[in-house]
């Protein structure tokens, strides 16, 4: 008995190993957003027995815990929960997606699947499926950042992808430098988003915060966003230099140059205001120094960096070919700190030809109704003049940024957002970059793809899920919709379009149009595209279509538009929102407005003629149109504080019109200018005395450091520091000027001197008049006592003192008195 059971139980062991048995693969539980939808990885498989009945009869057929069915692939738009079964159920792949779930869909599902001669459910393995409102957090690995100076650093943001669709898109807060973004799979073949952020630790990277953003687009076309992030900590080396090895740049640009340094601990004290940033080639040849930076050497440029902070990070300007050669950097300071930093040089090569922007996938093959982001890249050597990218075909949202590399050298980037559809099958997508020199010039160069867009064959409509329209303007419902395979012999030239919004109630019919609207797609080109004028208020409902031909009517009820018609026109919006740039900088500001009425598109100006203006018609994701005006100039500290603003006038069917309008303050920062001296007192000043020199200057920001130098022919000597120095007045100190600098960049005042006189000068140009002018006095006053004299001597001599008069002459001894005068003259 006991060998028979023995017998027995192998047996079930070996049939269990080696013959096929009913299983499902699916993983445990999913977590989803609420909706978006959710596409579960499946496979299963069932006893050899079976196996010749999985044909192409079979559906599958989810089922939830109450054993009520949800989806059925085999009529997947009426299903519950509609969908599409993704996997091949002859070869055991039941993948579906489910769309649209809500948080009443929390719940288990089991797999059924039923041919004509074969029908399970798979019991045994359970699907939990979790719908919540928020977005799950995305994940940082490592969770801290502590890592030395000059370590190579990668973080991996991750976060879970349940909708293949529609993945979340992954942004970095700090775009340091090279970004990897890829679609991975889980242990159970569940999808996350992975973005892998790569660079080299600086001291500049030390505190700061590094974030990842995940962007969750859901199928309705709203979005939700989470992120996490950690704050970086690098420990700091001693004497080295950072700097790329080697920058591109278009001849006629600048080239920034991103550097950092440090010196040994014993002359830490000695990086001070009084440094100067000097750039020498291979040859050691002076070619920048940045306390002359307008004239020293071959180059002209600015130090944009602070040398006390060990950034020498430096802009040269108008690059020539001639100029492609290796370079480094020099540390000069005026309390004897020098050093050149030869262990990093750098090479620049200087292009007649900009460099090919760079499209992120290079290829684009997809399903329809998938989420596609498309890159473009172009290298931006001049920060000042960064390319301006341009999309040949503007198929939905754009948004552009200034991202940094591995090594801190920077690329601008622009993203092409889009859902794909059949009518991108075929097309051209390319993307132009534009450099504009600094002379003025520029030169473009394009790259570009062409999009492979499979479809499948149901019932299914694209329109948006909601527009805005300005009561008294007509509606464009971009539409675009298929049918199944057995019926698209049937969408012929008896077809007509029907919108509607509820089953009874016909709003437009295409074969009947009258007045309200009119049909401007093609239906045999399966284009349901409709324009419905003059709505108001009373019209904001939402809307479906049904499609009537003689062989075929369907209401594509799965998914509706929903109008709003208001009284106001909305607001245009400005990107960037806010505009703080350098001076120099090459600006482009982006004013958009809904465009609903397509013959009647809103006209945008501009209340500033600042520069160039280009206006253009996109298109939205969603297909819906937008009015774009994009204008061009270089900023100058002039427009510093300038309200620059955007008006949107919407004229109406009935030709009246409003209008309405967005603006921003412009922050323009500039280095020092007008830097001048001035000296108190004022003129000719005495040897010794003490005198006040201030330095003046106007900046944005303010400026951080004064310095005076004494000019002493080709030499500068460092003299003090500060806005006010206070001298004592000596014909030794020459000529002198001031520096002024800010976190721009520097600049200095013209050579003054001070006029030192001695004291026996000190009276000035009058002092041979005064000198002269004491002489003739002293000369009249001693005639006029000589000739007093001598009268005096004869009225002694004329008459003879009596007796009585003896007084006078006992008087005579005595000093003289005012009454002297009066006895001198008594009468004889």
């Amino acid at each position: 008995m006991a060998a028979a059971l023995t017998v027995l139980l192998i047996g079930c062991l070996l049939q269990t190993a080696l013959c096929g048995q009913f299983k499902t693969i699916i993983p445990q539980t999913i977590k989803v957003l609420s909706g978006s939808c959710v596409t579960i990885p499946c496979s299963f498989d069932v006893e050899d027995q079976y196996i010749s009945r999985i044909d192409g009869t079979c559906r599958a057929m989810w089922k939830s815990e109450e054993q009520t069915v949800v989806f059925d692939s085999s009529n997947p738009q009426s299903s519950a929960i509609q969908g599409e079964l993704k996997g091949d159920l002859t070869r055991r792949d039941c993948s579906t997606t489910l769309n649209n779930m809500r948080p009443e869909h929390s719940k288990e599902y089991l797999l059924r699947v039923q041919c004509d001669h074969f029908k399970h459910s798979f019991r045994d393995q359970k699907l939990h499926i979790s719908v919540t409102d928020d977005p799950p957090t995305p994940t940082l690995t490592p969770s801290t950042l502590k890592v030395e100076e000059g370590t190579s650093v990668s973080l991996k943001c991750s976060a879970p992808a349940p909708c293949l669709s529609h993945p979340p898109a992954l942004t970095w807060t700090s775009s340091l430098v090279h970004i990897q973004e890829s679609l991975q799979e889980n242990l159970d073949r569940t999808k996350v988003q992975t973005s892998v952020l790569t660079f080299t630790a600086s001291r500049l990277h030390h505190g700061k915060i590094i974030s990842c953003t995940a962007v969750y687009n859901k199928q309705d076309g709203s979005s939700q966003s989470v992120s996490t992030s950690l704050t970086a900590d690098v420990s700091l080396s001693s004497q080295f230099i950072i700097l790329p090895q080697t920058i591109e740049v278009l001849s006629g640009s600048c080239v920034t140059i991103p550097c950092s340094f440090d010196v040994e601990d014993t002359y830490k004290s000695n990086v001070d205001e009084t440094c100067r940033a000097v750039w020498k080639n291979d040859q050691g040849t002076v070619v920048f120094n940045s306390r002359d930076p307008q004239t020293t050497g071959h180059l002209t440029g600015h130090l944009t960096g602070n040398l006390t902070n060990r950034d020498c990070t430096t802009t040269l300007n108008n690059m020539r070919p001639e100029n492609s050669m290796k370079y480094f950097f020099g540390l000069e300071c005026d309390n004897g700190l020098k050093y050149d930093f030869k262990t990093g040089q750098m090479d620049i090569s200087v292009k007649d030809d900009p460099p090919t922007p760079t499209l992120t996938p290079s290829t684009l093959k997809v399903e329809e109704g998938t989420s596609v982001s498309l890159k473009c890249s172009a290298p931006a050597p001049c920060l000042s003049h960064p390319p301006a990218l341009t999309w040949t075909s503007s198929l939905g949202h754009i948004r552009g940024s200034l991202q940094e590399n591995l090594d801190r050298t920077k690329v601008q980037t622009s993203v092409l957002t889009f859902t794909a559809s059949r009518l991108h099958h075929g097309k051209i997508i390319s993307c132009t970059a534009v450099y504009n020199k600094q002379d003025g010039s520029s030169q473009s160069v394009s790259s570009s793809l062409t999009a492979d867009v499979s479809w499948s064959s149901q019932f299914i409509i694209f329109i948006p899920q909601t527009i805005k329209v300005l009561s008294g303007s007509c509606v464009n419902i971009p539409c675009s919709f298929d049918v199944e395979d057995k019926y698209k012999s049937n969408v012929d030239e008896t077809c007509r379009a029907v919108w509607k919004h509820d089953l009874q109630n016909v709003v437009f019919n295409s074969r009947d149009p009258q007045t309200t609207g009119h049909l401007t797609g093609k239906l045999t080109n399966r284009d349901c595209t409709t324009t419905l004028n003059n709505m108001r208020p009373e019209n904001s409902m939402k809307y479906f279509l049904r499609l009537e031909c003689d062989g075929v009517q369907y209401n594509y009820l799965q998914r509706q538009v929903d109008i709003s018609v208001t009284d106001d026109p909305p607001t245009p919006t400005l990107t960037p929102s806010t505009l703080k740039v350098e001076e120099g900088t090459s600006v482009s500001l982006k004013c958009s407005a809904p465009a609903p009425c397509l013959s009647h598109p809103p006209a945008l100006t501009w209340t500033s003629s600042l520069g160039h203006i280009q206006d253009s018609l996109q298109e939205s994701h969603d297909r819906t149109k937008v009015q774009t005006s994009v204008l061009t100039f270089t900023a100058s500290r002039l427009h510093h504080g300038q309200i620059i603003s955007c008006t949107a006038v919407y004229n109406k069917q009935d030709g009246s019109s409003q209008s309405v309008s967005t603006s921003l303050t412009a922050d323009v920062s500039y280095s020092p200018k007008n830097t001048t001296v001035s000296v108190c007192p004022s003129g000719p000043v005495p040897e010794n005395s003490r005198v006040t020199l201030t330095c003046s200057s106007t900046a944005n920001p303010a400026v951080r450091s004064y310095t005076w130098y004494r000019a002493d022919g080709g030499q500068e000597t460092f003299i003090g520091a500060g806005h006010v120095l206070n001298i004592k007045a000596s014909r030794d100190i020459g000529p002198f000027f001031c520096g002024a600098e800010n976190t721009i960049g520097s600049g200095r005042s013209n050579i003054s001197q001070i006029d030192v006189h001695s004291p026996e000068q000190y009276l000035g140009p009058y002092s041979g008049l005064l000198l002269l002018a004491g002489a003739a006095v002293s000369l009249c006053v001693n005639v006029f006592f000589t000739v007093y004299v001598v009268i005096l001597c004869k009225a002694r001599k004329s008459v003879k003192p009596k007796e009585e008069d003896r007084t006078y002459m006992s008087l005579e001894r005595r000093d003289l008195s005012p009454e002297y005068d009066v006895i001198g003259h008594t009468p004889k």
